[in-house]
């Protein structure tokens, strides 16, 4: 049997995820990482504060995300993003490909220097 969480448990964390972001967040492209190295960014965008407005059955919804129109590029391809402090605290890693991932790029996995890097739409959703 798996383990579980209930609806309010999910929303307690997601919410949890907003206060731990606090109010310069940042959602930061990157060519590889983990948590507790979270490799090189290609682009970095600022989050709004604050980073949504609560949590609903667990799923963050996150507002109007501030694009970077001066990436820093790289050479390889994207493959994952981090969700962090303004201080560059990781609290979200996660992985990024062209589809089926947890955040799918649409333009190409590759970002030029001084291109401009958008995000329509983002949510965290807490695990059952």
């Amino acid at each position: 049997m798996a383990v579980t969480h209930g609806t309010a448990f999910r929303t307690t964390v997601a919410d949890a995820v907003t206060t731990a972001l606090g109010t310069t967040a940042k959602l930061v492209f990157r060519l590889s990482g983990t948590v507790g190295s979270p490799g090189t960014a290609a682009a970095t965008l600022s989050l709004p504060n604050p980073v949504g407005a609560g949590a609903t059955s667990g799923v963050l919804t996150v507002g109007t995300i501030t694009s970077d129109t001066n990436a820093t590029g790289n050479a390889s391809p994207v493959a994952t993003a981090t969700m962090e402090t303004g201080a560059g605290t990781v609290v979200v890693h996660c992985a990024v490909a062209a589809s089926a991932s947890d955040i799918n790029l649409s333009g190409g996995l590759t970002i030029g220097a001084g291109d401009t890097v958008s995000c329509s739409s983002l949510t965290y959703t807490a695990m059952p």
